[in-house]
């Protein structure tokens, strides 16, 4: 139940920081790079809901892909990496980043009405912020084992 509890934590601390990172270069830019807006967009366009219900989507769809990604680190780290290391949280990160560009490239491409983002920009970004992410969870666990 600890391991769950602090992959949880992990997983809020590091999306958080990711999330600032990408609020940050959003608003250096004047794009919209801001992950969890974009998810309330998508659900808003749809199933056609009203801002506060695509909003709170928005975030909880990210935070809960967090939470994904931290469990799916936690995994690695029983399957091979043994422990937390910047290197392997780097690793992770860019892995984790790859694999978002190719998640949202599909959202983006199959959606009938996406919303509008610099979309290079946007999945440079964001591999960027997936090795802040990686970074953060790495440090993290380093604390709790």
């Amino acid at each position: 139940m600890n391991t769950i509890r602090n992959t949880v934590l992990s997983a809020v601390a590091a999306t958080s920081t990711m999330t600032l990172f990408s609020y940050f270069v959003s608003d250096q830019e004047g794009k919209n790079f801001k992950e969890p807006k974009l998810l309330g967009d998508f659900f808003k366009r749809t199933f056609n809901s009203n801002e506060k219900t695509s909003t709170l989507m928005g975030w909880a769809i990210h935070y809960l892909t967090g939470v994904g990604f931290a469990g799916v680190y936690q995994i690695f780290l029983g399957c091979g990496f043994k422990r937390p290391t910047v290197k392997n949280g780097l690793l992770y990160g860019a892995v984790a980043g790859g694999i978002g560009v190719l998640i949202w490239n599909t959202l983006f491409k199959n959606h009938p009405n996406p919303p509008k983002t610099h979309r290079k920009g946007y999945y440079l970004q964001l591999v960027v912020a997936h090795l802040i992410f990686g970074v953060t969870l790495s440090a993290l666990k380093k604390k709790t084992q």
